[in-house]
């Protein structure tokens, strides 16, 4: 029988599960929870965690940790490790995730060569994004994949158990990180500070004012 995954590959938390056609489960992780977080975490023996440990160690050793970095895929912008001298790639952060998250799934799914997966990704993500997911899911091994905006991944699911015919309208209420907002304000660039000219006081302008009330002009 046939499997399909689905991964949401998120900013803070990752999930995984699989379709076998008339089933459908969502595979928790080791420590029992419906999802991940999308955290990498290596300590000073060179011992790498990915998830609820990397995440918990990541506030008290952020120098050791990545996390967040799905915002930077498709660009340059290299993840950098300073405590364990290590820069990474986004692909290569978000790669970690998936590896983990396809290895809850049992082995006679992972080794089937008909297994399909599908990744979501946020409707807002252009084509160098998107092609960054599919080179990280590449690196993760995870075969034949396909990706799938959010939104519509969300309809395709109110379809799937829909008890009556009619219109379904959904909506993809996202959110902000904390600082994101301040952030989205910076200027991209060095900072450059305006210039305001200020009017020019005129002495001769004064004057004729307090001439023009001692007239009783004004």
């Amino acid at each position: 029988m046939k499997n399909y995954i689905g991964i949401d590959l998120g900013t803070t938390n990752s999930a995984v599960s699989a379709y076998d056609g008339e089933n459908l489960r969502l595979f928790k992780s080791p420590d029992q929870n419906d999802v991940t977080p999308s955290a990498i975490f290596i300590d000073k023996r060179g011992n790498r965690y990915v998830g609820k440990r990397a995440y918990d160690n990541a506030a008290r050793n952020p120098e050791n940790a990545a996390t967040l970095f799905k915002r930077l895929m498709g660009t340059s912008t290299p993840v950098k490790l300073p405590a364990v001298d290590l820069t990474m790639t986004p692909e290569e952060c978000s790669a970690e995730i998936l590896r983990v998250l396809f290895g809850y799934l049992p082995e006679e799914i992972r080794n089937d060569p008909d297994t399909g997966t599908v990744i979501t990704v946020p409707a807002a993500f252009n084509q160098m994004q998107k092609d960054a997911t599919m080179a990280a899911a590449e690196m993760a091994g995870l075969g034949k994949v396909a990706l799938m905006q959010e939104p519509v991944a969300a309809v395709m699911s109110v379809m799937r158990h829909r008890k009556g015919d009619g219109m379904f309208l959904v909506y993809d209420l996202r959110h902000r990180h904390r600082g994101e907002h301040q952030r989205a304000r910076e200027p991209v660039g060095p900072r450059r500070h305006r210039h305001v000219r200020r009017p020019r006081f005129r002495p001769y302008l004064a004057r004729q004012r307090r001439q023009a009330l001692a007239s009783g002009k004004l």
